[in-house]
């Protein structure tokens, strides 16, 4: 009994652990759903439109990331403002910023949509309708990452859960649905996809009026972002390409290859199960410049905690991934090849998991040389791929050896400057 009382009394005083718990539950339902809408989808699909539309996930995916920029600058932001009692700010950074993005938003989506045809030619696609609805879909991916960035600076997790849950569900019932029941083809999962972005932003958007009623704002001078989200944007793009181009690259340069798309979902599993832990972590290491050494104490119990979930992940993948691609797409005797795929991608993705833990460590303390490293490693990724492409096998490789490179490098740069920054702290006391 008395063990019992002592775990929960843990997860009560220990924030990392309590809000981790809240995230991790939500991303459990999330987790499911996507599970359920990719075992649909893929039944449903033919293997050419299944591809496709991992492919057309992964472009958004891609394009998701920077704009995570906004979700990084306003949770950033926002965390300082809380600490410093002014919540009512905190809604007017977010308004501002909701208006600063709507034009560029419509904008880049108009272009999308103009642009149709060039863009249909490069994934190989033969019709525009996906194209269109991934640029209807462009303007709420700017402003989902802005409510999310204030909800995180908050803390609000039981909100950000929710807005999750409800997008992932819109996501299952629409997509799904229409494959199944209307025609099986990518354009109307992409469909159910774009309805569930908004769906969340509808959600954020109420719930972060509701919570924050009744705060007055100052008249105190807004925090500037705009130095901050420039360099935000190159290192999260950097980060997108490391994470997420394999599928892209292997569509562009290998199209006949329908087998590798199932491969990289399934792996991408093992990034995306730790990720909760990252969300808890970032509004509590957030700084003006200068961490404190509980700020590092809370980031290495992250990364301790992020590499147990990759560690049992990874394994699973490689002792069960026959059953996996039986269960997910109801392949009954998964070849050796995809077998061997899966087990690759997903310890590719367990690097990529551990690094985002560094990225979003770096970019909450403000240390923006350190993740030059990213920047570097994205461009060796598209040099190596553009020179070995001739199997998918090249590419799985050069995205290993990219997010692996990213996470030693960054991990030497953040462990030795935490250990030369208390050792400076010593010596002036």
């Amino acid at each position: 009994m008395k063990s019992f009382q002592s775990i929960f009394s843990s997860f009560s005083v220990d924030d990392i652990l309590r809000h981790s718990s809240i995230l991790f539950s939500g991303m459990l339902v999330v987790h499911v759903c996507n599970f359920l809408f990719q075992m649909a989808v893929s039944r449903a699909l033919p293997d050419n439109e299944y591809a496709l539309l991992t492919a057309f996930l992964a472009v958004l995916v891609i394009i998701a990331r920077p704009l995570s920029t906004l979700t990084t600058g306003i949770g950033h932001f926002g965390s300082l403002l809380r600490q410093d009692n002014r919540l009512g700010d905190v809604k007017r950074l977010v308004i501002k910023w909701l208006l600063l993005t709507g034009v560029p938003a419509f904008l880049l989506g108009a272009i999308v949509i103009a642009f149709r045809e060039s863009l249909a030619g490069f994934l190989h696609l033969d019709r525009v309708a996906p194209i269109v609805i991934a640029g209807a879909v462009l303007p709420g991916l700017f402003w989902v990452p802005i409510l999310g960035g204030a909800v995180q600076s908050l803390q609000f997790f039981k909100l950000g859960a929710s807005a999750s849950i409800v997008g992932v569900l819109v996501r299952l019932v629409f997509g799904a649905g229409f494959v199944w029941f209307l025609y099986p083809a990518c354009g109307w999962a992409m469909l159910g996809h774009g309805l569930s972005v908004y769906a969340s932003l509808c959600v954020l958007f109420c719930g972060l009026l509701w919570m924050l009623q009744g705060n007055d704002s100052t008249k105190e001078r807004l925090p500037s972002m705009r130095f901050y989200l420039i360099q935000s944007f190159f290192v999260l793009a950097a980060y997108a390409v490391l994470f997420t181009a394999d599928v892209v690259l292997v569509k562009h340069y290998l199209p006949e290859d329908v087998e590798f798309a199932k491969a990289a979902t399934l792996g991408r599993l093992v990034a995306f199960l730790p990720g909760a832990i990252v969300m808890a972590m970032f509004p509590k290491v957030a700084s003006r410049g200068t961490g404190s050494k509980e700020q590092h104490r809370v980031f290495m119990r992250s990364l301790g905690l992020t590499a147990l979930v990759v560690a049992a992940a990874v394994i699973a993948c490689f002792f069960c991934s026959g059953l996996l691609a039986r269960v997910l797409f109801g392949i009954a005797d998964a070849s050796l090849e995809l077998k061997r795929m899966i087990w690759a991608m997903s310890f590719v993705m367990g690097f990529s998991a551990l690094l985002n833990v560094l990225i979003q460590f770096l970019l909450a303390q403000r240390r923006f040389k350190a993740t030059l490293i990213l920047v570097g490693a994205a461009v060796l990724y598209g040099v190596g791929v553009f020179f070995f492409h001739a199997t998918t096998w090249d590419i799985i490789c050069v995205a290993g050896m990219a997010n692996m490179l990213s996470f030693f490098a960054t991990f030497y740069v953040v462990y030795f400057g935490n250990k030369r920054s208390s050792e400076s702290c010593k010596k002036s006391l």
